[in-house]
C-alpha cells in the first residue's frame, strides 16, 4: 500500500489545531473577479493561506468550509451528502455580481471544483476562467476499469472497494474509519501521532468525511466527462499514492493542453507541506491564465 506524503510531508489534520477563519467576501462586497478555493477532506479554508498572498491584482480570494464544516452547516450521521449538494453550498457563496472566477481545489476538492466549474458553465452567469487542481480524487471511474489499471492501481483499488471500514455506512466517521483514512493518505501511525485537540475537530466532522470519500468512490463520472477548454493546471507530489497518480495522468489524458506539474519529494498533502514548490506552480498558473 502507497502511502500519501513522502518523508517528512506533513498532513492537513496536524493544521486543524490552528484553523484560521475563511477568506469569504460579504454579498455586498462581491468582485468583478474571484479565486475561489476548495479544501480537501478533513482540512479547512485555511489550508490556503499561504498562498492567498499571491494572488494577482485584481483577483479576491474566496475560500469557503465545505459544506458540514461549521456549527450551521453540520451533517447529523446518517444524513447523505452528494457532490451536488458541494456544489450547492459553495455556488450560494459567490456573491451577487461576480462575473468571473478562477477555481482551485486539492484531492475532493478538486473533484468538487471540476464539478463546480461544470455547474457555472451551464448557468451561465458566472465565466469559469481557470482551473488548477492537485491530485482531484476520482475513485469510481479507476473502479469501472479495473481491468485496464497498472498493477499496483488495481491492486489499491480493489484493496479500497474490499474493506470492511472505508465505504460501510456503519463505520464511517468512526475512530476505526478515521484511523484508516489518516493513515492510508499519510503513513501508518499519522492517526496515533496527532495531537488530542485535532483528533477531537476530526471526530466532529468525521461523518461528513465519510461521506466525501463515498462521493469519490460512487459519484465520479468518467474521466472523459471533465473535459474543459479553460486554463488548466493539474499537479501532483512525486510520492503520492499510485490511483491519485493515476487519476491525474488520466485527467491529463482528456486535457491534453492542461499544464502538468509532478512536484519532487512531495506526497498528496503538498498544499500544506510543500508551500513554495506548490507558490511557484499557482504563479506560473496565474500567467497562463491571465495572458
Amino acid at each position: 500500500m502507497g502511502v500519501g506524503c513522502a518523508p517528512g510531508d506533513s498532513m492537513g489534520f496536524v493544521l486543524l489545531t490552528g484553523c484560521e477563519p475563511a477568506h469569504a467576501m460579504p454579498a455586498s462586497t462581491a468582485s468583478p473577479a474571484l479565486a475561489l478555493f476548495v479544501h480537501s477532506t478533513g482540512t479547512g479554508p485555511f489550508m490556503w493561506s499561504r498562498h492567498l498572498a499571491d494572488l494577482p491584482e485584481g483577483l479576491a480570494p474566496l475560500t469557503p468550509a465545505n459544506l458540514g464544516y461549521s456549527p450551521a452547516t453540520a451533517l447529523p450521521a446518517g444524513q447523505a451528502s452528494t457532490v451536488a449538494d458541494e456544489v450547492a453550498h459553495l455556488r450560494a457563496q459567490i456573491p451577487e455580481g461576480t462575473e468571473a472566477v478562477h477555481l482551485g481545489g486539492h484531492s475532493y476538492g478538486g473533484l468538487v471544483a471540476m464539478s463546480l466549474a461544470q455547474a457555472l458553465a451551464a448557468e451561465g452567469r458566472v465565466a469559469v476562467r481557470s482551473l488548477w487542481l492537485y491530485e482531484p480524487v476520482l475513485f469510481a471511474p479507476l473502479k469501472a476499469d479495473e481491468a485496464g489499471l497498472p498493477p499496483d492501481v488495481a491492486r489499491e483499488v480493489a484493496w479500497l472497494y474490499s474493506d470492511p471500514l472505508f465505504l460501510q455506512e456503519e463505520h464511517g466517521g468512526s475512530e476505526a474509519w478515521l484511523q484508516g483514512f489518516v493513515d492510508y493518505w499519510n503513513q501508518p501511525g499519522a492517526w496515533a501521532a496527532l495531537p488530542d485537540k485535532a483528533r477531537a475537530m476530526a471526530r466532529q466532522v468525521g461523518w461528513k468525511m465519510f461521506q466525501e470519500v463515498r462521493c469519490v468512490a460512487r459519484e465520479a463520472q468518467d474521466f472523459a466527462h471533465y473535459r474543459f477548454a479553460i486554463p488548466l493546471t493539474l499537479v501532483r507530489g512525486e510520492h503520492t499514492t499510485p490511483p491519485a497518480r493515476e487519476m491525474l495522468h488520466r485527467l491529463a489524458t482528456v486535457n491534453p493542453h492542461a499544464e502538468v506539474t509532478v512536484l519532487p519529494g512531495v506526497g498528496h498533502m503538498g498544499v500544506v507541506s510543500a508551500t513554495e514548490a506548490v507558490g511557484q506552480s499557482l504563479r506560473a498558473h496565474w500567467q497562463r491564465a491571465l495572458a
